[in-house]
């Protein structure tokens, strides 16, 4: 572990340029945003849809008993 650790320290560049590294870190921040929202958007579709289901099998025994009664 700690050879991983020196070898990635002796290849490390200097930034030169910080307005360089400050773009793809912003880039970075916009990508990782934009995968969380569409992965929370996901998960309120799934979440209407297990509700919806949850609704029709609710009706669905309902009327099942309705019928047995």
């Amino acid at each position: 572990m700690s050879a991983f650790l020196a070898v990635g320290i002796l290849w490390q560049t200097a930034v030169t340029d910080a307005n360089k590294f400050n773009q793809y870190l912003i880039l970075g921040y916009a990508v990782m945003g934009g995968i969380a929202l569409v992965y929370i958007i996901t998960l309120a579709f799934r979440q209407r849809n297990i509700h919806q289901d949850v609704q029709l099998l609710q009706n669905l025994l309902q009327e099942d008993e309705e019928n047995e009664g």
